[in-house]
C-alpha cells in the first residue's frame, strides 16, 4: 500500500506493487505498522481492565464472544482494505480495525478466569495454566511457520489471506457460541449481574493511583517494568531490519526464529520447577543480568545476523523467570491489594509497549538504508532502556535480600511457597474486582 514515483522493475519484489524503492517501502510500512500497533495496545491498556470487570460481573462467555466477534470484524475490515478498490489502502479504516481489536481483546484474562473457575485446587490450576501457556506457545510457533510460508510467496495482494482468516475466526466464534458453556458460578445461576458504571470505573482508577503513590516498592518495580517495556518495541523492527541489513527474503526471520516459542515452552516446563525451589531474589537477579547482556550483544546486530538471532533465541530460555517474578510481586501484597497491583502492572506494561512500538518503528530510529554503527542506533537505545529497567529491578531485589539476611528470625520461603500462598489471595481478589 506504499506508493512512490520510483518505478517497479520487472521481476523485482519491493513489498509494494506501487513503489520500486525497497528502502522507502520498508521505512514507510514499518512506521505505519508501529503507529497502528501502538494505537491498538494503547486502547487495550485502558479497555483491558474494563473487560476484566465485565468478565467478573456478566460472565466469561459474553466477553469471550465479544473478543472473537471483534477480531472477526477487524479481519473483515483488513480484507476490505486490501481487496476493495473503493477503500483500498484507507488509513482510517485500518485505524478502525486496530481500535476494534484493542477494545475487544481480553482472551488471556478470560481463558485464565475460565480455568480458575473449573480448577478449584491450587495444583489443578497450576497444571491448567501450564497447559494453556504451552498450547499458546505451540500455536504461536505454528503461526510463525505459516507466516513464513505466506511471506515467501511474495503476494501482491493479501486480501485472500485476510478473507480466509475472517472465515476461520467466524467459525471459532460459532463454535464457542454453540459448544462452550458459561463457567462463572453467578452467571450459571442466572443471578442479576452487577452494573458496571463509569463512576465505578473512575473510583477504581482513583483507588489504584492512591495506592501507587503510597507504596515505594511498587513505584520502583513499575518504573523498572516501564523501562523494560519501552525497550521491548525493538522486536517490532526485527523482520524489517533483516530485510534491509542482511538482504533476507520475506519470511526468513520468522523461519529462523520460530523455535523461540518452543524454547520458551521448554524453559517453563523444565527450568520452571527448578527455579521454583530457589529464592525468588536470586532468580530475578540472574535473569536481570542476563537481560542486560542479551541486549548488549544485539548492539552488534548490524555486523552479524548471529548477534540478532542468537540473543533472541537465548531470551526464550529466560521464560522460566516469568512465573517467578509474578509470584514474587504477588507475595509483597495482601489479598485486598492483589487486583490493584495486577491492574497497575498491566497498565504500565501496555502503555510502555505502545509508546515503544511507535518509537522504534519511526524514522528517527529505524532507517533501512543505514549501515554499520549508524544502523545500531535502535539497538543502542533499547540496550540503554533494558539496562536501566533490569538494573533497577536487580538493585531492588538485592536490597530486599540484604534486609532479609539481616533478620534471621524471618522465615525464608521459596517461589513455590509464595505462589501457593498467593493463589488464594488472587482467588479472593476476583470477588473484589466484581465489587469495585
Amino acid at each position: 500500500m506504499v506508493k512512490c514515483a520510483a518505478k517497479l522493475q520487472p521481476g523485482a519484489f519491493t513489498g509494494s506493487a506501487h513503489c520500486g524503492d525497497s528502502n522507502l517501502v520498508l521505512s514507510v510500512a514499518q512506521a505505519r505498522e508501529g503507529r497502528l500497533v501502538a494505537l491498538k495496545l494503547l486502547v487495550h491498556a485502558f479497555a483491558g481492565p474494563v473487560l476484566a470487570l465485565l468478565a467478573d460481573s456478566v460472565g466469561r462467555r459474553p466477553v469471550l464472544l465479544l473478543g472473537l466477534g471483534g477480531f472477526t470484524v477487524a479481519f473483515g475490515l483488513f480484507a476490505s482494505v486490501a481487496g476493495l478498490p473503493v477503500i483500498h489502502g484507507s488509513q482510517s479504516v485500518m485505524c478502525m480495525s486496530f481500535i476494534v481489536e484493542g477494545c475487544t481483546s481480553a482472551f488471556d484474562v478470560v481463558f485464565l478466569s475460565v480455568l480458575a473457575d473449573l480448577a478449584k485446587s491450587t495444583t489443578d490450576r497450576v497444571t491448567c495454566f501450564s497447559v494453556l501457556y504451552g498450547v499458546g506457545a505451540f500455536g504461536h510457533a505454528i503461526a510463525l511457520c505459516f507466516a513464513a510460508r505466506i511471506l515467501r510467496w511474495e503476494l501482491k495482494n493479501y486480501a485472500p489471506v485476510w478473507v480466509a482468516m475472517t472465515m476461520g475466526m467466524a467459525g471459532v466464534t460459532m463454535l464457542v457460541l454453540l459448544c462452550i458453556p458459561e463457567s462463572l458460578p453467578s452467571a450459571q445461576a442466572k443471578l442479576r449481574p452487577q452494573k458496571l458504571t463509569l463512576s465505578k470505573v473512575m473510583t477504581s482508577t482513583a483507588v489504584q493511583m492512591r495506592f501507587l503513590i503510597s507504596n515505594r516498592f511498587l513505584q520502583i518495580w513499575l518504573t523498572a517494568v516501564l523501562f523494560k517495556s519501552l525497550a521491548a518495541g525493538l522486536g517490532s523492527i526485527y523482520a524489517s531490519f533483516t530485510l534491509a541489513a542482511y538482504a533476507w527474503k520475506p519470511g526468513d526471520w520468522q523461519a529462523a526464529t520460530w523455535p523461540f516459542e518452543m524454547i520458551s515452552m521448554g524453559s517453563l516446563s523444565l527450568l520452571g520447577p527448578l527455579a521454583a525451589r530457589k529464592r525468588p531474589e536470586s532468580v530475578i537477579s540472574f535473569t536481570s543480568i542476563a537481560g542486560i547482556l542479551t541486549h548488549g550483544c544485539q548492539i552488534l546486530a548490524p555486523f552479524s545476523a548471529l548477534a540478532l538471532v542468537g540473543p533472541h533465541l537465548f531470551s526464550g530460555l529466560l521464560a522460566f523467570a516469568r512465573p517467578v517474578s509474578a509470584a514474587f510481586l504477588s507475595s509483597m501484597f495482601p489479598a485486598s491489594q492483589q487486583a490493584k497491583v495486577q491492574a497497575l502492572a498491566h497498565l504500565v506494561h501496555d502503555c510502555g509497549i505502545s509508546v515503544s512500538m511507535a518509537t522504534f518503528s519511526g524514522p528517527w530510529l529505524f532507517r533501512p538504508h543505514l549501515q554499520g554503527w549508524d544502523a545500531a542506533r535502535p539497538f543502542l537505545f533499547a540496550g540503554l532502556l533494558a539496562a536501566l529497567g533490569n538494573s533497577m529491578k536487580l538493585l531492588l531485589v538485592q536490597r530486599m535480600l540484604r534486609t532479609q539476611v539481616g533478620k534471621p528470625q524471618m522465615e525464608m520461603v521459596s517461589v513455590s511457597e509464595l505462589a501457593h500462598a498467593s493463589s488464594k489471595a488472587v482467588e479472593a481478589d476476583m470477588a473484589e474486582l466484581t465489587e469495585c
